[in-house]
């Protein structure tokens, strides 16, 4: 391989065969000049880039400490060894790009909050475990205290790798458009559905946000029998209100248009949620009358186990649900 150009003494231009390369590695470019040649032992990665790409990494590399491009490319490494699969090229320049920034907010004491951190964690859960690991090496190698924040930020980042993606906007849309509908059912079901008793439900209806998200984009939209989708309406009508309430939310947001067989989907993931709670204010109740009444008479009487079966899923509802 010959050097076509010097990007600094880690990065430099090469023409591998007539095809034009990103080569990286320390000392790569130190003491070299036009035309001399590099070879595979020179080299830590090289990848094809084009030459936007290459106009970027050599603007960001003038401005930035270079270890932070060595960190990232660290992070890609463990993520290409656990995931394995290889990532798209790009992100070494977006998540250089963003290590770098971060430490100097960090180093200039501004802590920039992730309001999106739990629906990452459970839209992207591979890449979330990956990008805690990267904050540990972070902190570590650079000494610089990242935050748990910023493992939201990098796992945003490794996903929109494993897409193939040029950059993050699809990725942020996503869990940005997930965000507003949860904070629309919380608002609605007058709950903190993060909270502990409903984590289980919780994840459930993210991860079927993340598919509904994933159909409208392909545009092939779940299938459910119209004699279902009136039997929810009708066994679940607060529910199904709620749907419709989030149909409106991406029409008017985010121009998506969602079928009535989505908004029964929607439905029967809500009452999961909506009944979880109802059963855990009953069992609080419950648990406070019994305190109640062990206090007035010293005594603790017997309790019935099965709760507010009202609320409860019966045989035919749990074949529904097990649909989802």
């Amino acid at each position: 391989m010959k050097i076509k150009k010097i990007f600094n003494q880690n990065a430099v231009l090469v023409d591998d065969g007539g095809q034009e390369k990103v080569a990286i590695g320390k000392g790569i470019g130190f003491d070299r000049k036009r035309n001399d040649l590099i070879f595979d032992r020179d080299v830590e990665r090289i990848f094809v880039m084009e030459p936007e790409g290459q106009i970027k990494l050599q603007n960001l590399l003038n401005q930035i400490d270079e270890r932070f491009l060595f960190a990232a490319e660290t992070i890609i490494d463990h993520a290409e060894t656990v995931l394995m699969e290889k990532l798209n090229e790009h992100v070494l320049i977006a998540l250089t790009d963003h290590i770098a920034f971060s430490a100097e907010n960090i180093n200039n004491g501004i802590v920039i909050r992730n309001k999106l951190l739990r629906e990452i964690e459970v839209l992207y859960s591979d890449e979330f475990s990956i990008a805690q690991w990267a904050v540990e090496y972070l902190t570590k190698e650079l000494g610089i205290p990242y935050t748990y924040d910023e493992a939201g930020y990098i796992a945003i980042h490794i996903h929109s790798g494993r897409s193939g993606r040029n950059n993050n906007h699809r990725s942020i849309r996503e869990v940005t458009i997930v965000s507003d509908i949860i904070h629309l059912v919380e608002s609605e079901l007058e709950t903190d559905i993060h909270s502990e008793p409903f984590s289980l439900n919780y994840s459930r209806l993210v991860n079927h946000l993340r598919l509904l998200l994933q159909r409208t984009h392909a545009q092939q939209y779940a299938v459910l029998d119209t004699e279902i989708v009136e039997m929810v309406k009708r066994k679940y009508p607060e529910s199904y209100k709620i749907s419709k309430k989030i149909r409106v939310l991406l029409t008017k947001e985010y121009q998506l248009a969602i079928t009535k067989e989505e908004l029964g989907y929607l439905a029967i993931h809500i009452e999961r949620l909506r009944s979880a709670i109802v059963q855990t204010n009953v069992n609080n109740h419950e648990e406070e009358k019994i305190e109640s009444i062990s206090t007035t008479n010293g005594t603790f009487p017997s309790t019935s186990s099965c709760g507010l079966t009202c609320c409860c899923f019966t045989s035919r509802d749990r074949k529904l649900v097990g649909i989802l």
